[in-house]
């Protein structure tokens, strides 16, 4: 369009001027040694306008064949890079396939003449992973860095992900920890680091990143609870497989205190300090998590507690239930459980009864036997232990022998059979 425009104003402009040049007067006279010519002025304008395009044209021509190597260059280069563009797309499209062996073939090939080069061999060194060439897959990534040097973090978790999923734990961990020196607040770093310590069992590790895997929302806040979950549990458990007290007690108290005041990371606590026979230390804590949150966890590891002053701990326990109308059935084990450590096989049996009605199990039939051993009754004894039994197999059939007569609730008092008080455990 625009060659058409200046077409009609150089038309234009050839009307008018040359109108304007043929009426110009006077002549010029051009003398070389003893020759001389001589021509209207306005046929040496056009001339003189003449030869300066011809110059031009000519100088154009000259730079047009000097700039045609260049021009033929960057048509191939041009042309190049279109099909590197197609290939790169067709290994894509082979990764997505599951075409490993095509996709990794084809971007290496697009590689050369790709302005893409490191997805390319970053996609190549995935590819290679799932022909399980660790080696292929090192030299692809190694090939990304000398192309991107500048994109360290993006090849590092790249490495990372295929190394995790390698099952190359401690390489992975080698290649988070180089990469969070310079981005320790990196969320997707973060991550990755958390997974690793967690396949690692490096619970302490976990606990340490906690604050920045909160601040930087990389979890939900309920999975995030349950990695600190798991997390405290397993310093628990680690200091507990060693067998020192004084080594488990400092492992509690260098969690953060955030940590130690949550009730299900206390129940944790206390369950172990039952395993160091730490009961009257772990009955505090129990009682403590009656008032905060009585869940079933708490009930039932309460049960579990042998007290230096069962008395005492047996009424606790009773006087929480007597004064709680909507109470989970576990209690009547726990109940149970303390009273038969007491020596009181009345109470024991009335629990036990109320809870097998309420909910049957395998253990409350166990500790219904164990009770009507005590209490010299062995025949129902037996036949407790063969429903025990049967309800393992079949949990929906209900016992029906080990109910308590009418009237039966006397039971109950510790005083009925005195020869059984000295009856021992």
């Amino acid at each position: 369009m625009r060659w058409k425009i200046a077409l009609v104003v150089a038309l234009i402009l050839g009307a008018v001027g040359g109108s304007w040049l043929k009426n110009l007067p006077g002549f010029v006279i051009i003398a070389y040694n003893k020759t001389s010519y001589e021509m209207r002025l306005w046929i040496a304008i056009s001339l003189l306008m003449l030869f300066m395009v011809i110059v031009y044209v000519v100088i154009m021509f000259i730079r047009s064949i000097l700039a045609s190597p260049n021009r033929i260059k960057n048509w191939k280069g041009e042309r190049h890079w279109r099909k590197a563009r197609k290939q790169t797309i067709k290994g894509m499209l082979s990764f997505i396939e599951g075409r490993w062996k095509q996709s990794e073939t084809t971007m290496i090939n697009a590689a050369k003449n790709s302005d893409t080069k490191l997805i390319n061999y970053l996609v190549a060194a995935q590819s290679a992973q799932h022909q399980n060439s660790q080696d292929r897959r090192d030299a692809y990534l190694r090939l990304a860095h000398a192309a991107e040097p500048n994109a360290k973090v993006a090849i590092g978790l790249t490495q990372a992900q295929l190394q995790l999923d390698n099952l190359q734990f401690e390489q992975a961990l080698a290649t988070l920890s180089d990469l969070s020196v310079k981005n320790s607040n990196h969320p997707f770093i973060l991550k990755l680091l958390c997974v690793t310590h967690r396949k690692l069992e490096d619970w302490q590790a976990i606990i340490e990143i906690l604050p920045a895997l909160k601040k930087q929302k990389v979890f939900v806040p309920e999975k995030l609870d349950r990695i600190e979950s798991q997390s405290v549990v397993g310093i628990l458990k680690s200091a507990v497989d060693k067998g020192e007290l004084e080594s488990f007690n400092d492992a509690w108290i260098n969690l953060p205190s955030a940590s130690r005041k949550k009730s299900n990371h206390i129940l944790s606590y206390a369950t172990s300090l039952i395993v160091f026979n730490q009961m009257d230390e772990a009955e505090k804590l129990v009682k403590l998590l009656f008032k905060k949150n009585p869940s079933e966890q708490v009930i039932c590891l309460f049960g579990e507690i042998k007290s230096t002053n069962g008395n005492k701990q047996f009424t606790f326990l009773e006087n929480w239930y007597n004064n709680h109308s909507d109470v989970p059935a576990c209690i009547y084990l726990a109940l149970a459980k303390v009273a038969f450590s007491i020596s009181l096989w009345g109470k024991a049996r009335f629990y036990l009864e109320r809870g097998i009605r309420t909910a049957p199990c395998a253990e409350s039939y166990f500790m219904m036997a164990k009770t009507l051993q005590q209490l010299d009754d062995h025949e129902l004894a037996a036949e407790c232990y063969r429903q025990g039994l049967e309800h393992v197999v079949h949990p929906e059939v209900k016992g029906t022998a080990l109910l308590l007569e009418d009237g039966s609730e006397d039971l109950v008092s510790a005083n009925l059979l005195p020869k059984l008080e000295s009856t021992p455990k």
